[in-house]
C-alpha cells in the first residue's frame, strides 16, 4: 500500500514537473454529470467575471443568454466529459469538478506526455443550479 501511495505521488509531482501546473483530478464521472445538469437551469460566471444562464432540457437541448443575447443548442455526455454546442457559437466538451452540492466548475481537456486525457488547472466556467443555494466558494454577487 505504501509503495502504491509513494507511486501515486511521485506520478503527481512529475505532472506538476512536467506542466508547469497542477491538474484537477476529481472530476464528475458520465451519470453523475446527466444526474447532477440534467433537466435544470444553470446560472454562471466566467472567468473575465461575465454571467450567462443556459437550461439544460430532459431532451438534450439548451437555452443559453448573456449580456449578449440568447441562443440554442444542444448538450451531451461523452464519456466523462460534458459536451455543449450552440447553433451561432461554438462549443466543446468540458470536465466537471464539483464543489459541494450546487456548484459546477467547466475544464477543458489536456493531455499529457502520454496522452492522457486530464482537466487542465484553468476553468473555463462556473456555475450552480438556480434553484437551491448555491455552494461555490465565493457566492456570486450578481443574479441573472
Amino acid at each position: 500500500m505504501k509503495s502504491t501511495i509513494r507511486l501515486a505521488v511521485g506520478l503527481f509531482v512529475g505532472l506538476i514537473a512536467a506542466n508547469g501546473r497542477a491538474v484537477a483530478t476529481d472530476h464528475l464521472l458520465g451519470f453523475e454529470i446527466r444526474h447532477a445538469l440534467g433537466g435544470i437551469t444553470l446560472d454562471g460566471i466566467y472567468p473575465t467575471g461575465a454571467f450567462f444562464s443556459e437550461t439544460y432540457g430532459e431532451d438534450g437541448t439548451i437555452h443559453y443568454h448573456d449580456a449578449d443575447g440568447a441562443d440554442k443548442g444542444d448538450w451531451s455526455v461523452r464519456g466523462d466529459t460534458f459536451c455543449t454546442f450552440y447553433h451561432r457559437q461554438g462549443g466543446g466538451c468540458f470536465y466537471v469538478v464539483s464543489h459541494g452540492a450546487n456548484c459546477f466548475t467547466f475544464h477543458r481537456p489536456a493531455e499529457d506526455k502520454t496522452g492522457r486525457r486530464a482537466p487542465r488547472a484553468d476553468w473555463s466556467a462556473e456555475g450552480w443550479n438556480r434553484d437551491r443555494p448555491a455552494t461555490c466558494p465565493k457566492s456570486p454577487e450578481v443574479e441573472i
